[in-house]
Formats: structure tokens, C-alpha cells, sequence
């Protein structure tokens, strides 16, 4: 065979570089292309899944900000169950803290001026005491149950005072006082209660709702009095009391 020279050799090297290409060119065709696809396929996947929030749910426009879930607070859903506890006239009168919670409870004259007297629901349990002079008021009742338990507003109204609670002269605690809703001339105060474990305390002019407005939790008074209620429970006789009054204007209830 004739020896090659030097351009047909560099010739021929050209041709074989030029083949090689196109074999490579064949491989990624035939290759590469294919797995390409399928990763740009998957990520448009993805990308639907988080845009759609997974659940074909509607969802913010693009370069918006979903809007913060606002937490839940005391409503419906999370106080207790609504339990009647006395009536009068118009005003009802509702557990202030969950059933569950509940000692005993006891009937008492409110000792007051104006007390206008309940008239205890069938539903609940509950004692009667007379006053020295034997009148089986029912103007007030406690409401037995552990120190700290949650209290809430006993009727639908309107927060009209918040006033210190006090036993033998000394502060003890809060009263709150509320006008119950369409009857102007009644107050019903809450006392022996003390702030929640967040500190804050209806405001004068809150509205409130019976079974579902916190007023505060109940205060541990083992210590500063001796209730009643203690010979109908097995504990100290903390309590919730509550007391129906007349304000001194308006009409008659």
C-alpha cells in the first residue's frame, strides 16, 4: 500500500472527528433529551401542586400574600354547654362555669336592699338556705367550684362596673356588674372571681354573652372566709356568686 501523506492523513482525521460528533449528537438525542424531559415534566408538576395548594382549593393570584388565619377565641364552639340556672321575669340566668366544674349549688338571700329573688331552674341541683329570720330568699346563689376555674358571664348584657370584691372589709378579688340585655332596671353582679390567667377583665361598656363571655376565673378564698357551701361540697367552698338586684331608677322589672 502506498504511504499516506501528510494532507490526506489530516484529511481523514477530519472526517473521523466529524463522525464522532455526530455520534455524540445521536446519544444525547436518543439519551439525555428523553431524561430531560421528564425532569422539566415532573418540576411543572410540583410546581402545580404548591400553586393550587395541593387540594384544587382556590388560592391567593400570583404575587399575593395569603392572609393570616386569625386565631380562635372564647366563642360558641369552645365555652361550655349553656345551662339554665334561674329565671326572673325576663332575666335568664345561665351556669357561669362549665357544668362539669360544678360543686353544689346554693340559694341564698342576697341581703340586700332591692334584691329581686330567682327562681331556680329545675335542670340543676341545687340547696336553698333561709336567712335568720326564715325567708328562703333566692335573690343570690353560689355556684360552687374549684380555685382557677374559668368564669363566664352569666347572662346576655352590658359590663356597667368592675369593682373590687370585698370580704370583712378587705379587697378580695373582683365584682363584675352587668345590666342584662332589654331590662335596664336589674343588675346582676359576679363576685369572688379574679382576673384570668391573661390579667385582662371586661371593660365598663363590653358587651357580653351568657355561657360564652370570660369575666376571669375563681378565686381561691379558702382562706380569707368560710361559705355555706362548704357543708354541700367536699372542698373548701370556693365559688362563683351571683346576685340579682334592682337598679335604683328605671322602670319595674
Amino acid at each position: 500500500m502506498t504511504p499516506l501523506t501528510r494532507d490526506e492523513l489530516r484529511s481523514r482525521r477530519a472526517v473521523r472527528r466529524q463522525a464522532d460528533r455526530h455520534q455524540s449528537n445521536r446519544v444525547m438525542l436518543t439519551v439525555v433529551a428523553p431524561a430531560l424531559l421528564v425532569a422539566v415534566l415532573i418540576a411543572a408538576v410540583v410546581l402545580a401542586f404548591y400553586d393550587g395548594g395541593g387540594d384544587g382549593a382556590a388560592q391567593p393570584a400570583t404575587g399575593q400574600l395569603a392572609s393570616p388565619v386569625p386565631p380562635t377565641g372564647i366563642g360558641e364552639e369552645t365555652a361550655p354547654q349553656r345551662v339554665v340556672l334561674a329565671r326572673a321575669g325576663e332575666v335568664e340566668v345561665v351556669l357561669p362555669v362549665a357544668e362539669k366544674q360544678v360543686t353544689a349549688v346554693l340559694f341564698h338571700p342576697a341581703g340586700e336592699p332591692g334584691a329581686i329573688n330567682m327562681d331556680p331552674a329545675q335542670g340543676v341541683a341545687h340547696n336553698v338556705l333561709s336567712d335568720d329570720g326564715g325567708d328562703p330568699g333566692t335573690s343570690g346563689v353560689d355556684v360552687g367550684a374549684p380555685a382557677g376555674t374559668t368564669v363566664y358571664s352569666p347572662v346576655d348584657g352590658v359590663v356597667t362596673a368592675v369593682v373590687p370584691n370585698r370580704i370583712a372589709g378587705r379587697p378580695e378579688g373582683l365584682a363584675v356588674v352587668i345590666t342584662p340585655a332589654g331590662v335596664p332596671d336589674a343588675a346582676v353582679r359576679v363576685s369572688h372571681i379574679e382576673p384570668g390567667p391573661d390579667g385582662v377583665v371586661p371593660q365598663v361598656g363590653t358587651a357580653v354573652g351568657a355561657g360564652r363571655t370570660v369575666l376571669g376565673r375563681v378565686r381561691d378564698l379558702s382562706r380569707a372566709a368560710r361559705f355555706e357551701i362548704a357543708r354541700y361540697t367536699n372542698d373548701a367552698g370556693n365559688n362563683v356568686q351571683v346576685d340579682l338586684l334592682r337598679q335604683t331608677t328605671g322602670p319595674g322589672l
